[in-house]
């Protein structure tokens, strides 16, 4: 028997073998190339897949951020109209305050310079009440009116030190000096 390298005879059926094996190789390697792109494809949606995810994601959170500035806007915004309708009320309230004040001291000075037509313990015991009252309301004004003094002259100090704030800058602000003396007094 003779036989080639592939295993087979001499005759015509070796070569057949040998183109079928080449052909089925062929094939494999086809297939695998076919394999390999569809797996590239494959890859390649699921990165696309991915990164659509990943925008649908961060225009979520974009949105959501979004809302969140608003309404806190709108809470923020809400906050200073409460804020100012409160300022405004107090307002109103102390100008009816000094209105009352004046008209207390116009009837104040009335009753003071009304004619006593019979002098007894009831008027005496009437003026020396309306001396109590007068005396603590009086104390009342001064505690008052020592505190707004106090608040004004802090308030004109707080607007000079803002003022020599915006020219030195952080050398004003940071001074020791400076904060050794305000610390004081």
């Amino acid at each position: 028997m003779n036989q080639n390298w592939t295993g087979t005879s001499a005759k015509g059926t070796g070569n057949i073998k040998i183109q079928n094996f080449l052909e089925a190789l062929r094939n494999s390697q086809n297939s695998e190339v076919l394999s390999s792109k569809n797996e590239v494809s494959q890859s390649r949606n699921i990165i696309a897949e991915i990164q659509a995810k990943k925008e649908i994601e961060k225009k979520r959170i974009e949105q959501f951020h979004l809302q969140r500035t608003q309404e806190w806007n709108k809470i923020f915004s809400s906050k200073e109209i409460q804020t100012e309708k409160k300022i405004e009320y107090l307002r109103q309230e102390l100008q009816k305050l000094s209105k009352q004040l004046k008209r207390l001291d116009t009837n104040i000075q009335k009753a003071v310079q009304s004619p006593i037509v019979d002098g007894g313990v009831y008027q005496e015991n009437y003026l020396e009440h309306l001396k109590k009252i007068i005396h603590l309301f009086g104390l009342k004004v001064s505690q008052a009116n020592s505190w707004l003094e106090v608040y004004q002259n802090r308030s004109m100090k707080q607007g000079s030190y803002w003022s020599m704030a915006n020219i030195k800058g952080s050398s004003y602000t940071q001074n020791n000096e400076r904060s050794i003396a305000t610390s004081v007094g």
